[in-house]
C-alpha cells in the first residue's frame, strides 16, 4: 500500500491543558513521540550527479541532507536508490548569478511526486574558483531544504490516506483501553469508567476487542510522599499517566497528569476527580490521535497541479 511505503514525520506537540484537583496545583502535559517506522519507510538520498559538484562534495550534500530530514524525523539515509524506497533527487539549476537547488521526491517506482526549490545560493559559493564548496554552505543549504522537504511529505502522506477508504480520514479510530492500574480508594474502578464516558465521539471510538484496534490505551497512576503544605498539612504527589501505543508497539504519544494532593483524600471514592480527570484526559488522546495519524493533514494534490516553489532571494545562511 503506498501509505506504508511513506517515511512518517513527526506530529507537532499537544498543547499543554490545566487541570485543577482537589484545589491544589496541577497539570497535563500531553506529547507525541516520533514514530519509527520499519523498513520500506524510508527516504534514501543518492549522491546528485548533475549537480556540478565533484563526487565527494555531491555525497557530502547527501549526508547533509539526511542529517537534516533525520532532525525533521523523516528516516532519510544517504545512499543510492534501493528497490522499494521512496527517495529525493537533488538537482540544481541556474538563474543569473544564483544557483537554485531542486528537490523532487520520487516515488519507488522512479516517479516524480512532488518538487521544491530551495534558497538561491550565490554563484561563486556553490562554483569556487580554488577548492571544493565549503562544507557549511552544504550544510546551510540542508537546514534550508529539510522543513520544506518534510513538509511535503506530510502532503503525500495525507493524499495517500485520502485516497484509501480504510485510512482514519474517512473512519473513527478505534482504541483498546485497558484500564487504569495503582490508583488508590476507587480511583481504578472510577478512572476507567469516567473514561469510557468521555472519550468516544465522532472521530474516536472505544472498541473492546483488541485485535480490532489502532491505538492500545493504558493508565497507571503512582502515588508518593510529597513536602507538606504552609500549615503543616502531610500531601501526596499523584502523577497520572496515559499512554498510547500504535498496533505495531510504537509508542503514539503519552498524557501526564501531575498533582498535589492533600494525602490520603483519594483513599476513598473519587466523586468528580475521576470525570474531571478523564475529560482533560480524552480531549488530549484525541489531539494526539490527531497528530500522530495525520488524519488532519492537508493532501498534496498531484505533481501535475503544482509548481515548484522558488526561494531565490539571497544565499543559504551556512551552520
Amino acid at each position: 500500500m503506498l501509505q506504508a511505503a511513506l517515511p512518517r514525520i513527526r506530529p507537532c506537540a499537544v498543547p499543554t491543558l490545566l487541570l485543577a484537583l482537589l484545589g491544589l496545583g496541577g497539570c497535563v502535559s500531553a506529547s507525541n513521540a516520533p514514530p519509527r517506522p520499519a523498513s520500506p519507510a524510508r527516504l534514501d538520498i543518492p549522491a546528485p550527479t548533475t549537480a556540478g559538484l565533484d563526487p565527494a562534495t555531491a555525497q557530502l550534500w547527501a549526508t547533509d541532507m539526511a542529517k537534516a530530514l533525520q532532525g525533521q524525523s523523516v528516516p532519510a539515509t544517504a545512499r543510492p536508490a534501493t528497490a522499494g524506497a521512496w527517495w529525493l533527487r537533488l538537482q540544481t539549476r541556474q538563474v543569473g548569478g544564483q544557483i537554485i537547488p531542486v528537490y523532487t521526491v520520487m516515488s519507488p517506482a522512479n516517479a516524480p511526486r512532488a518538487s521544491q526549490e530551495g534558497a538561491g545560493i550565490a554563484q561563486p559559493l556553490w562554483q569556487p574558483t580554488s577548492g571544493p564548496v565549503s562544507p557549511a554552505v552544504l550544510s546551510g543549504v540542508a537546514q534550508d531544504a529539510a522543513p520544506r522537504i518534510a513538509t511535503l511529505l506530510t502532503g503525500i502522506q495525507a493524499a495517500a490516506m485520502e485516497k484509501d477508504p480504510n485510512s482514519l480520514k474517512h473512519r473513527p479510530a478505534r482504541i483498546f483501553f485497558s484500564g487504569v492500574t495503582g490508583a488508590p480508594g476507587k480511583g481504578n474502578d472510577a478512572l476507567t469508567t469516567a473514561f469510557r464516558a468521555a472519550f468516544p465521539g465522532s472521530h474516536d471510538i472505544l472498541t473492546r476487542h483488541r485485535a480490532q484496534a489502532d491505538y492500545i490505551l493504558n493508565c497507571t497512576v503512582r502515588v508518593s510522599d510529597a513536602a507538606p503544605d504552609t500549615n503543616g498539612q502531610a500531601r501526596q504527589h499523584l502523577d497520572i499517566l496515559w499512554t498510547l501505543h500504535d498496533t505495531a508497539g510504537q509508542e503514539a504519544g503519552g498524557i501526564t497528569q501531575l498533582h498535589d494532593i492533600y494525602a490520603h483524600a483519594l483513599d476513598g471514592d473519587w466523586k468528580e476527580t475521576a470525570p474531571d480527570t478523564a475529560r482533560e484526559a480524552a480531549a488530549a488522546a484525541r489531539q494526539i490521535i490527531d497528530r500522530y495519524s495525520g488524519r488532519t493533514n492537508t493532501p498534496l494534490p498531484p505533481l501535475s497541479q503544482t509548481a515548484p516553489q522558488t526561494h531565490a532571494t539571497g544565499a543559504a545562511a551556512p551552520t
